[in-house]
């Protein structure tokens, strides 16, 4: 019995492991997605801010379809809820990603600015994702 336990928390770690390395692939396509979208908007003179929001929407979406059937497994239509709660975490992430992206512009120019906001909301991303909206009964 102590066997079979000891076995399913290795297994659950591999799972989670293997969960958050295809995780993060799916985010270095939601980041070319997000930052094409954002250079070719800012490039027609679209401000910064509103190029953030379209941008990021469009890498949102993109990470819904990929996380739920590719990094979580998921077999099940996209229903209400879950579609909902990945809309609130992203409305989160967008906020944080603006908040960080607004005060570091002036200092270090739009691009490096991008960078950084995307790196801090990884992880909360990935989080939230995991524990709430693509959570496995």
């Amino acid at each position: 019995m102590m066997k079979m336990e000891k076995q399913d928390k290795r297994d659950n770690r591999k799972n989670g492991l293997l969960e958050f390395v295809k995780f993060n692939l799916v985010g270095i396509v939601n980041t070319l997605v997000d930052f094409a979208v954002f250079t070719v908007l800012t490039f027609f003179g679209t401000h910064y801010m509103l190029s953030q929001v379209i941008s990021y929407s469009c890498g949102v979406v993109n990470s819904f379809i990929m996380n739920k059937y590719w990094t979580f497994g998921a077999k099940s239509t996209p229903h209400g809820d879950e579609i909902l709660k990945f809309i609130a975490v992203n409305v989160v992430l967008l906020g944080v990603s603006l908040t960080v992206l607004y005060p570091l512009k002036p200092q270090l120019g739009v691009f490096s600015a991008k960078i950084i906001a995307t790196l801090f909301s990884m992880m909360v991303n990935f989080l939230g994702s995991k524990l709430w909206v693509f959570k496995k009964a």
